[in-house]
């Protein structure tokens, strides 16, 4: 019984820790969100990209290798926003797409 006892002591303590990990974590990514929301704000008409600006929004760069394989020289630069990673661009007909949506429904889309 007292090894039955410790086993689940020893599972439950491992629960609580990851748990901990886990709302670590969430708290974090809060924290990134609502500095990337308040930065967002106050920058919401600026005429240059300063520092300031690249050091709030931008969590980091990866720059890749350059690739030659096609005969010209290309390299692949990977940024990581603030609080949402990184993102992927869409292209014409994705935002096409989008846009006509939200004028299907434009009451789902509404930012509140």
């Amino acid at each position: 019984m007292a090894s039955m006892y410790e086993t689940e002591q020893k599972e439950l303590i491992k629960t609580v820790s990851d748990g901990e990990k886990e709302l670590e974590t969430a708290e974090q990514k809060n924290v990134d969100m609502r500095l990337l929301l308040k930065t967002l704000r106050e920058l919401t008409d600026f005429k240059e990209l300063i520092p300031t600006i690249v050091n709030s929004l931008i969590q980091r760069i990866e720059v890749h290798n350059n690739d030659k394989s096609s005969g010209h020289c290309y390299v692949k630069v990977d940024i990581y926003f603030t609080a949402v990673g990184m993102i992927e661009i869409p292209d014409e007909k994705e935002i096409s797409e989008i846009i006509s949506k939200i004028q299907e429904s434009p009451q789902m889309y509404k930012v509140v």
